[in-house]
This record gives structure tokens, C-alpha cells and sequence, in this order.
């Protein structure tokens, strides 16, 4: 028998609060970005059920001395010149993106029917977006129609720079992590780790929110790493109802799908290795990416979410472990 997968997280070091803390202490100290006692418990510590106000506790009595954490408020300041006020310019900023993605989201999901999920991620949805950050799309399609639904929104994504329809810091739209139905469905078992279910919970659903719920029900072990934020965030969103796709095996649409796939994914590697070039020649090597492109995904991963991953990296023999009797 398989024992949950919470017990195994309670019961293994690689689970070490004090781990954990250190690790939201150099995340903090690299954003300049200071977390609230609150937002630690839900979604930073994984597997450890902690009130906020019980964390900044431990805090204050010393539990975790050798991590300098500074109590202000309810922040966790990581020196003494940190500023929570930072938090409501960078909040501000990503919401006027929040808004122009909501524009676009509405407008992507009337002309292109096999959307049906969009939700933002990344900076925008922690609130720590400043005004050059991207502001970075998670979508799902249809099967079978995830390259077409990428070659329309990308024609609208230029048409919207083109005609100049939102300011400029409004419309770095990053189609990050793009996936068909069946594709994401298999990515997500291979992603049991903290950091993809922070992300799964801090995403904010902008279109489908119904199918959005769906995603979340399909991965409840993200429920054993998040308790809290888990039950609140599919309370809060629709019931599922299944669509019937009408145009599902329509073989003018099939072979658009396949004709879009040839081309685009062509067309996404190079301009990813051209941009990669112009990141290299700037130093910026933590923004450098591997495009993973196959016929059901199109994901962009960045040296910089492969460190924030490895920080909360559940080590292999645990969830094997958590495989056997």
C-alpha cells in the first residue's frame, strides 16, 4: 500500500522547515522582494501545516535564529533597508498587467473557440512584477488544436503592438507554457514538486475558470503540499461541466493543426536561439531558456525557474518512497 504523500513530507528532512526557510530567505534577499508571514505558511512551506501568525511566533521567540529575518508588521524582511512599501509599487504595476491580460484573454478566447484555459503566472500573478517583466500566459487547448490556437495568438499578439492598442509595459505577452489537453495532463505527473504547485495555486484564471478547477481536482497531491491555499482556491472557482468540442475530428482542422505545427515550432526554436544570443551578449544568463516544443506542449523553461525548482526540489527517493508499500 502507498502511504500519502503528505506523511512522507512530514517524515523526511528534504521537508525541513528550517530548510525551507532559508530557502524563502535567499528568494526574498534575490527579489528584494519581502514575503508575508502568511504567504511563507501557505505556499513556501510544503507539507507543514503552519498558521502565519503561529510562523512570525516561532520567529520572534528565536526558533530559527541563524536565518536574520527582521519582523515588520507582518513582513519578513531579509535586511534591515528593505522596504515593504516596494510590495504596493511592483502590486500596482502587475495589476494594470493583470487588467491588460484580462483584455486579451477575452479577446483570444472569442476568436479562437479551442481555448480553454488562460491563466497568468509568473510575476504578475505573485505581485512582484516591475514594468519591463513579461507578463507570462498559461494556456490550455483543445486536443488537436493547440498549434493552431498558437498561430492565431501570435497574430494577434503583434497585431496588438502593431496598432499600439495598450501602452508598452502592458504588452510583453509570454506564451510560456502552452499546452494541448492531453499533454498537460501527462506533464503534471512528471511535475510533483513544490514549486509546480505554487505556481498551479498562485496562477489566476482568466478564462476557463471552470476547466482551471478541473486542473486542480486532476492534481489533489497538490492539496497535500498546500492545504489551505489548495481548498481555498477550488471553493472559490465554478463546478466543471464537460463541452462537447464539435469540431473535434474535422479533417480540414487536423490538417491545419499539422501544417501550423511544422512551421511554427520551426519558427519558435530559431527565434528562441536568437534570443538567447542577444541574452548571452547581455550578460543575462539566469533569462536563458530551452524551448521544450512537441506536438502537445510548447514550454519555455528559463535557467532562472530551473533554480527556484531545484531550491524546493523533492529528492527522487522520497517520492519513490512514496511509490512503495
Amino acid at each position: 500500500m502507498c502511504l500519502p504523500m503528505n506523511d512522507f513530507m512530514k517524515n523526511s528532512d528534504s521537508f525541513d522547515m528550517h530548510r525551507d526557510l532559508e530557502t524563502v530567505y535567499r528568494v526574498s534577499s534575490y527579489f528584494d522582494f519581502p514575503f508575508t508571514a502568511e504567504e511563507v505558511a501557505d505556499y513556501f512551506l510544503p507539507g507543514v501545516n503552519i498558521s502565519g501568525s503561529k510562523l512570525l511566533q516561532m520567529i520572534s521567540e528565536g526558533e530559527f535564529a541563524d536565518i536574520p529575518f527582521k519582523i515588520q508588521n507582518s513582513y519578513l524582511l531579509t535586511r534591515e533597508n528593505q522596504n515593504p512599501n516596494i510590495r504596493s509599487i511592483r502590486e500596482a504595476i502587475s495589476a494594470q498587467k493583470l487588467k491588460s491580460a484580462a483584455r486579451f484573454s477575452t479577446f483570444l478566447t472569442r476568436l479562437i473557440p479551442w481555448i480553454m484555459t488562460i491563466a497568468v503566472t509568473g510575476s504578475v500573478a505573485y505581485g512582484g512584477a516591475g514594468k519591463r517583466d513579461d507578463i507570462d500566459l498559461f494556456i490550455i487547448t483543445k486536443i488537436n488544436r493547440l498549434w493552431i490556437s498558437c498561430f492565431l495568438a501570435l497574430i494577434f499578439v503583434r497585431v496588438f503592438k502593431l496598432l499600439k492598442l495598450q501602452p508598452v509595459m502592458l504588452l510583453p505577452f509570454c506564451m510560456s507554457y502552452v499546452h494541448g489537453e492531453g499533454g498537460f495532463r501527462n506533464q503534471a505527473r512528471k511535475n510533483v514538486n513544490p514549486l509546480f504547485a505554487r505556481e498551479l495555486l498562485k496562477a489566476i484564471p482568466l478564462a476557463g475558470k471552470q476547466h482551471y478547477r478541473k486542473i486542480l481536482e486532476e492534481n489533489d497531491w497538490v492539496r497535500d503540499m498546500h492545504p489551505s491555499p489548495y481548498n481555498a482556491k477550488v471553493e472559490s472557482l465554478p463546478d466543471y461541466e464537460r463541452i462537447i468540442d464539435p469540431a473535434r475530428g474535422i479533417f480540414l482542422l487536423d490538417w491545419a493543426e499539422e501544417l501550423a505545427f511544422f512551421f511554427l515550432s520551426r519558427y519558435l526554436r530559431v527565434r528562441a536561439y536568437l534570443t538567447n544570443l542577444k541574452l548571452k551578449s547581455h550578460q543575462q544568463q539566469m533569462r536563458l531558456f530551452e524551448p521544450i516544443i512537441s506536438r502537445n506542449s510548447c514550454v519555455y523553461t528559463s535557467n532562472f525557474y530551473r533554480w527556484l525548482r531545484d531550491l524546493w526540489e523533492i529528492p527522487p527517493t522520497i517520492l519513490e518512497q512514496g511509490q512503495k508499500t
